[in-house]
């Protein structure tokens, strides 16, 4: 076989895994932070009824388009957020393939669908876990040493230490002008983890992309309107994360001979 023959396979594997990637990022987040084992070993069953599911009900969107978006066994609504899910993993996949040169497209691949899963976690919860967002910290470093990042080590060292005390600063000041939290810690560890990957420069672009989406997304649901009610900025501040993350890595792909 062929590199470029190894590649066209390694295309096709990464775009079929894509919409198993974004089912597990949704069950994990259902489950989060209760159920974690159920996600990992336990068997899916209909919310609604509690009917085990079979193999021919999870197959990522051909399943839920088969079934026409309800449980098999007591009709109920399947949650469209499992399908939106699936479909992202595979727009990142796509967008990557397109984007980055391999094997860099699996590097982009694999920290946006750690990101999906985040997003997906604070949007029901109001909370970016440890679980997802230290790994992704450690995972950058890991990669500006060994290449696979477009930080340089030194720079991923700057990037999460700008992207962490930035952002607890702000925090901080939200908090002392308005008598309420306004961004958590996870955010911050989230910013870090971006520095990590693509070094402190970027970290600007990443919470402009992040802060214009959550303006644009509360403006667009009128949730402006309901100051007093929180809003997640991890799912946007993820967003800002991969957007960049994926600008990153196709320069690092075309600048390697």
């Amino acid at each position: 076989m062929t590199g470029r023959e190894g590649e066209l396979v390694g295309a096709v594997a990464l775009l079929a895994l894509a919409p198993v990637a974004g089912s597990a990022a949704h069950a994990f987040a259902t489950r989060y932070p209760d159920d974690l084992a159920g996600w990992l070993a336990g068997r899916s069953r209909c919310p609604r009824c509690g009917t085990p599911l079979g193999a021919r009900d999870l197959v990522p969107i051909l399943s839920f388009l088969w079934l026409r978006g309800r449980c098999r066994y007591c009709a109920a609504p399947i949650d469209r957020e499992s399908l939106g899910a699936e479909l992202f993993a595979l727009l990142q996949a796509g967008l990557s393939l397109a984007i980055s040169p391999w094997p860099l497209a699996t590097v982009s691949c694999l920290v946006g669908w750690i990101l999906l899963a985040a997003a997906l976690v604070d949007r029901r919860t109001l909370l970016l876990p440890d679980l997802l967002t230290l790994p992704l910290l450690a995972g950058g470093f890991l990669a500006a040493l060994s290449g696979l990042a477009p930080a340089t080590p030194i720079g991923a060292l700057a990037g999460a230490a700008l992207g962490w005390a930035g952002t607890a600063l702000v925090a901080e000041a939200y908090r002392r002008w308005r008598g309420r939290e306004g961004l958590g810690s996870g955010d911050a560890k989230l910013l870090a983890a971006a520095g990590a990957w693509c070094g402190p420069w970027p970290l600007p672009w990443i919470l402009l992309i992040g802060a214009g989406s959550a303006l644009l997304a509360a403006f667009a649901t009128g949730a402006w309107r309901r100051p007093a009610e929180p809003i997640a900025f991890g799912p946007w501040l993820a967003l800002g994360f991969w957007s960049v993350l994926l600008v990153e890595l196709s320069a690092l792909g075309a600048a390697r001979p």
